[in-house]
């Protein structure tokens, strides 16, 4: 392997590490969460990820929803078509769930550590010995602070 080739070989995993900036946001997308709420969350989802206690994509968390599991929804501001996902606020607000929406789906992919966005992920209520439990109440009064219809 010559310089040149290692040398591109190197600008290209640069490139594939770089974050994915999203140049859409939906105009449903309210409430934003961002600074240090958006950080907590994302810990709540890598905790909640390593324990199992989550439920990822829209028909899972749709039949979650409706079965009545009590927990967070986060959703992804930049998806498109917004027919998607339009009906998760609706059915969080009838069955008071929280949940709130995060400016990317590639940053929920990250959080949930793999390399494929996610659209909307639940994080499910843990029990009171969980070790995501502190995190979760600390996400739940965040929202509360941000969120106007809870």
């Amino acid at each position: 392997m010559g310089k040149k080739e290692l040398k591109e070989v190197v600008e290209e995993e640069a490139e594939e590490q770089e974050p994915k900036v999203s140049l859409y946001v939906s105009p449903l997308a309210t409430p934003l969460v961002t600074d240090k709420l958006l950080a907590r969350s994302l810990k709540l989802i890598k905790k909640s990820v390593s324990e199992k206690k989550t439920r990822r994509g829209v028909p899972e968390c749709t039949k979650a929803i409706r079965k009545g599991q009590q927990g967070i929804v986060f959703l992804a501001g930049d998806i498109f078509p917004m027919d998607v996902f339009a009906h998760i606020p609706t059915l969080c607000e009838e069955k008071g769930i929280y949940y709130v929406y995060v400016k990317s789906r590639h940053e929920l992919g990250a959080a949930c550590q793999t390399r494929r966005p996610i659209s909307l992920i639940m994080v499910m209520e843990p029990p009171d010995d969980s070790a995501y439990s502190s995190t979760y109440q600390q996400v739940v009064a965040g929202i509360k602070a941000v969120h106007p219809y809870m």
